[in-house]
């Protein structure tokens, strides 16, 4: 018992030896040290217990463009790219939602596949509440009604 109580606490100790802790300058003037650094600002990394190697700080994620952003129109080319694109994937997901729900309509035994492999047969009200959700997403993609 001893051996494992050990083993555990050195385990811990490690992971807690290896951290990575951060120092950087605020507009202030102030030291500041943390685990992560605030966006947009230059930080080092401190050399202490367990790090061998310096690692840089993340870099700051580049903020994606808004339409309010942009000054220019948007490319009519790039936009109709993007609309194929969107119209593409509506009718994907349109076939599958209806392949989905014929399925479920023309099924006998409707099952799903455990985390075990096995095979587990739904009972008749998860069959209709199945339905109801294919049902829906059909609506929802291909607009209402179904063919």
């Amino acid at each position: 018992m001893k051996r494992v109580l050990v083993c555990a606490l050195l385990i811990a100790w490690s992971g807690l030896a290896s951290a990575v802790v951060y120092k950087w300058v605020d507009a202030k003037g102030a030291v500041h040290y943390g685990d992560h650094p605030p966006d947009g600002v230059t930080a080092e990394v401190v050399e202490g217990l367990g790090t061998h190697s310096s690692r840089p700080a993340p870099p700051a994620p580049t903020p994606i463009p808004t339409s309010a952003d942009a000054k220019t129109a948007p490319d009519p080319k790039v936009k109709q790219a993007v609309d194929a694109d969107v119209a593409a994937a509506r009718e994907k997901n349109c076939t599958d939602a209806q392949q989905r729900y014929q399925k479920l309509i023309d099924g006998r035994k409707i099952y799903t596949t455990g985390d075990d492999g096995q095979r587990q047969y739904l009972s008749s009200e998860q069959i209709d509440a199945a339905r109801l959700a294919a049902k829906s997403d059909v609506d929802s993609y291909c607009g209402t009604g179904t063919s």
